[in-house]
């Protein structure tokens, strides 16, 4: 399928009124047309050779797979049939094309041409010829031109422009030539000199640069669409923040659902979001897949069901409605980078010009940056609101940090671990490696505050991780009395 019918497909997807900040590829496409043909009649104005530079010769005189005609049609175009070939001015040695950026963020690409003259025995033709190349070719209104000898030679610099001419000094060796026909729009004056062999001729190509500041400007109407959804995206999420705050609390018979729900949604990975991580590695299409089974899990064992109050119900459509636009938010960037790629490519292979290297540099899209922000915002302001046990695990026991203590490291460790760590003499912090950490530790070393946390947030796995302790500690009681019975006299002698 053609990348123009994928975006007309892909854009279904999207919500309506998201659709015009798509980059128009088609359009694009039609304007390159025109950039091919700019190329064509100012190489044809100029009167010099068509540029072999651009491409190979075997497929220089195919025409575009659309009926256009790209910059090595230029040799044969000057030809028709019944007619002899044009001769040329010049041959051009040199093309160098680059995208030049002014102050005010405008960009205006631009060739320049090193043009070799005549060979010696036709300069005496040069002079008329010369005149010819601009009077007789007569330039498009408003092109702008500038020649320019070569500076290795000792030649005077050729002059085009389309104002009326300056007056200038430029001394006996040089002549002024100007345009016989008055009636002409432009008014060209060419300043020359009559041995010089080397000309360079820099071009603003109007075409290129209109098809650029479109291209500019789909851009940056997409960042400001952009700036304006993240604006009503954190408005969404600080309301539902505060719902959310209020269906999930602890007293509410709904949190566990919550806790559940949440938990899930973690270990789904729908962004690729794993230990803390937060950055964007999932495509559009992948998201939205593992978001969608995410979405089947939930209903699959009927969470939503348990909700006692109804507001719950309310919340978790808005929270899939967020995770629903963070997935088209990602899906429309990806589609204006892909576009953007391949229009430039397009534009590179049509016109054999080079701006795959030379447009990144000007503007680029972000495809991450936005999309991971907001993602963030999911996770620390509505996931983040329902504690999880992973984040409350004892480092040693991977259990839940009965009666946590708190080292003067600040690392935590259940009670039960650091006693049996001290046992053993492993008196250094079991993370950080801080000396004498844990010989160090006592009684007052428990984190009260954090010690009602876990008995407000998590008080079933508490008490099951209390009672493991308690039938621990009598395990190793019990031991204990065997090994001191053994050791006693023998009772039989």
């Amino acid at each position: 399928m053609k990348f123009g019918k994928t975006i007309e497909t892909n854009a279904k997807e999207l919500p309506e009124e998201w659709q015009p900040y798509l980059i128009q590829y088609k359009l694009l496409k039609k304007n390159i047309k025109n950039i091919v043909q700019e190329l064509d009649n100012t190489f044809k104005n100029l009167n010099i050779a068509p540029p072999t530079f651009l491409g190979d010769s075997d497929d220089a005189s195919e025409s575009t797979p659309d009926g256009g005609t790209d910059a090595h049609s230029i040799a044969e175009s000057s030809s028709t049939a019944g007619q002899a070939p044009m001769e040329f001015a010049g041959v051009p040695e040199e093309i160098a094309y680059n995208i030049e950026k002014d102050s005010d963020g405008l960009v205006h690409p631009v060739i320049t041409v090193k043009i070799r003259r005549l060979p010696a025995h036709q300069q005496q033709q040069q002079h008329t010829q010369v005149v010819e190349l601009l009077t007789v070719a007569g330039l498009p209104e408003n092109t702008s031109v500038i020649l320019q000898s070569d500076g290795s030679s000792d030649t005077a610099p050729i002059t085009i422009s389309t104002t009326e001419p300056a007056a200038t000094e430029l001394g006996d060796k040089s002549n002024t030539i100007a345009c016989a026909d008055d009636s002409a729009s432009n008014s060209l004056t060419v300043e020359t000199q009559s041995d010089a062999e080397e000309t360079q001729v820099t071009v603003r190509l109007k075409a290129d640069q209109l098809f650029f500041d479109q291209l500019i400007e789909y851009i940056e109407r997409m960042r400001q669409f952009e700036q304006r959804y993240t604006k009503a995206y954190n408005t969404n999420v600080d309301h539902l923040s505060t719902e959310l705050a209020t269906v999930t609390s602890p007293y509410k018979q709904d949190y566990q659902v919550w806790r559940e729900i949440f938990r899930l949604y973690t270990d789904a990975q729908v962004w690729n979001r794993a230990h803390g991580d937060t950055r964007l590695s999932s495509t559009a299409r992948e998201g939205q897949e593992r978001f969608n089974k995410f979405a089947r899990h939930i209903e699959s064992l009927g969470l939503a069901q348990r909700f006692q109050n109804p507001m719950s119900a309310r919340v978790l459509m808005s929270f899939y409605k967020l995770n629903l636009e963070l997935t088209h938010m990602k899906l429309l960037q990806e589609m204006n980078e892909e576009a953007t790629r391949k229009i430039i490519k397009k534009h590179d292979k049509r016109t054999h010009l080079v701006a795959k290297t030379q447009f990144p540099r000007l503007i680029t899209i972000d495809t991450t940056s936005l999309t991971r922000a907001l993602l963030f915002t999911i996770y620390t302001d509505l996931v983040g609101i329902v504690p999880q046990i992973d984040d409350y695990l004892c480092p040693m026991c991977l259990n839940i940090a009965w009666r946590p203590l708190r080292l003067e490291c600040s690392h935590v460790f259940c009670s039960r671990c650091v006693v049996k760590a001290s046992k053993r003499r492993m008196f250094n912090c079991p993370v950080c490696r801080s000396k004498n950490a844990v010989y160090r530790a006592s009684i007052s070393n428990i984190d009260q505050s954090l010690l009602n946390f876990l008995r407000l947030y998590f008080p079933k796995e508490i008490k099951e991780r209390q009672r493991d302790i308690q039938r621990d500690i009598s395990e190793e009681e019990a031991q204990m009395m065997v090994v001191h019975d053994r050791s006693g006299p023998c009772i039989i002698m």
